[in-house]
């Protein structure tokens, strides 16, 4: 599956921080919780990163990238 801007923006953004980091961060505030954690799961789908943690009152989405997160991100 191709890799869209948005998500490429997130992994060049989690590759700044580290690797890991809370994708609600990265999106704008337009974005939900919901709206964020379908995201997050969508590139989970495409094997970019790894949801670690979520939590709905803290907005908190956390994740890892994967190798080819890494890969996709640098590009």
């Amino acid at each position: 599956m191709p890799v869209n801007t948005l998500e490429k923006s997130v992994l060049a953004k989690l590759i700044q921080k580290g690797g890991t980091g809370n994708v609600m961060e990265f999106l704008a505030e337009d974005h939900d919780f919901d709206d964020g954690f379908q995201f997050a799961n969508e590139m989970q789908n495409k094997d970019l990163i790894k949801l670690l943690y979520s939590n709905f009152n803290k907005n908190l989405i956390v994740v890892e990238l994967t190798l080819l997160g890494v890969k996709e991100g640098k590009e």
